[in-house]
């Protein structure tokens, strides 16, 4: 636990990949609900209907392409979120978790990326610990 406290380890870095994490997590969660509750119940009649797709499609297929938006969302949320607390946790494989929180965070994107500023935080964060050079022994 020591080796936690020490100055040179990235405490920093970690929270702010924490908080992209959060944030990713939730836009997630918001686009689910979205289209959920919200988007079922629009009225559609002034979009262009692709020909042989039946008007009565349009809200589940618009629903159905905003809920996967956010379940990918919140999966790389998850994900960013464990790794940052990892990272945290555990001193012996920073580099392992900081790929998984860059990775991630680039992949969030697709959902959003916690509207962009979860993605950039994770971004920074995981970058931040790889830059980070081991202490010297």
């Amino acid at each position: 636990m020591t080796q936690n406290a020490s100055p040179e380890y990235p405490r920093t870095a970690s929270i702010i990949a924490l908080a992209g994490g959060i944030i990713i997590t939730l836009s997630g969660v918001l686009f689910m609900a979205v289209s959920a509750f919200i988007l079922p119940n629009l009225s559609y009649g002034n979009v262009n209907i692709p020909q042989g797709l039946p008007a009565s499609a349009m809200p589940g297929l618009v629903s159905g392409f905003v809920g996967l938006m956010g379940i990918f969302g919140f999966v790389s949320g998850v994900i960013v979120l464990v790794s940052a607390v990892k990272l945290l946790t555990s001193s012996g494989q920073t580099r392992t978790w900081s790929i998984l929180i860059l990775v991630f965070s680039v992949l969030s994107l697709i959902g959003m990326g916690g509207f962009i500023v979860g993605a950039v935080l994770g971004i920074v964060g995981g970058a931040l610990v790889l830059k980070r050079q081991p202490p010297a022994l």
